[in-house]
């Protein structure tokens, strides 16, 4: 009998202590295991941190977790902005040459317009257009010659009979002589690209720092700047044609320089508004 009855309490001991242990798991579990509104509270800041990075990797033009910005159109956009600077340097080249080579193989003289030849042309609309060219008399060796120049003016007035104009004469042959354009065909070919890639550079730059990351700086010295200053090299090196002249003599007769001039002064003014833009942008962020 004495026997049952420590068995019996064996039993309820083991028992017990199963019990013990199951209740202290319990415990341990439900102490571990967060509650419903914790779990829940802890799943908004997950979101919330989440929104907030971002918000952040978009504002700094940068696409992280597999949402990556392609960067292909802007490579291919600046490539093609890149051949036409090319081209632009090399048309460039070969008219600076060009001019140096009238700068050192001719003399430099003043002959007299004595006449001024008047040129009309209709075109194919109905529109007519007059051309003026000069007639230009000089003398070279104590012998006298005169010649037309070939680059046509837009107008012209009888007061120009009578005026001095610089001119370029082979000594070889004297009979030989010419205005010399600072530019000519050849400038307006060099322009017209450079404008083609101030317009394919600005779009490919904005788009490949919307892909690695943008701020007003970056486009001011990447973007507006970069083709403010070149605008500018490109404007006052044809300068270098001609040492010997005066930079309003090269440049009264620069063919293309409007162009240039007007794609630096675009450039200008987009960089004023983009400035604008960004400081009104900060000062409604700010809640000023």
């Amino acid at each position: 009998m004495d026997e049952n009855k420590d068995t019996i309490q064996n039993d309820n001991k083991s028992r017990a202590e199963e019990m013990l242990l199951e209740v202290e798991r319990r415990v341990a579990e439900k102490r571990g295991t967060p509650s419903e509104s914790e779990a829940r509270a802890e799943e908004q800041l997950r979101e919330i941190k989440r929104r907030v990075g971002e918000i952040k990797r978009t504002h700094n033009g940068r696409y992280d977790d597999g949402e990556k910005k392609d960067k292909r159109p802007a490579i291919i956009i600046l490539s093609i902005a890149f051949t036409l600077f090319a081209a632009c340097i090399g048309l460039f080249v070969w008219n600076i040459v060009k001019m140096r080579t009238y700068e050192s193989d001719y003399v430099k003289m003043y002959g007299k317009v004595v006449d001024v030849e008047v040129s009309h042309s209709s075109g194919s609309k109905g529109h007519s257009s007059t051309t003026y060219y000069l007639v230009i008399s000089y003398t070279y060796d104590g012998k006298e010659y005169t010649f037309t120049d070939n680059v046509g003016h837009s107008w012209a007035s009888p007061d120009d009979v009578g005026k001095r104009a610089q001119i370029y004469v082979n000594p070889q042959h004297p009979d030989d002589a010419l205005v010399v354009m600072s530019s000519g065909s050849t400038a307006i070919a060099y322009s017209c690209c450079f404008c083609f890639f101030c317009f394919a550079y600005a779009i490919g730059m904005m788009l490949l720092l919307g892909a690695l990351g943008t701020s007003f700086l970056k486009r001011l010295c990447f973007v507006w700047g970069m083709i403010i200053v070149l605008g500018i090299a490109l404007f006052l090196l044809p300068w270098i044609g001609f040492p010997n002249s005066s930079f309003g003599e090269v440049f009264s007769r620069m063919d293309g320089a409007v162009g240039i001039i007007v794609v630096c002064g675009l450039a200008f003014l987009a960089m004023c508004a983009d400035g604008a833009i960004m400081y009104a942008v900060h000062r409604c962020e700010r809640g000023y």
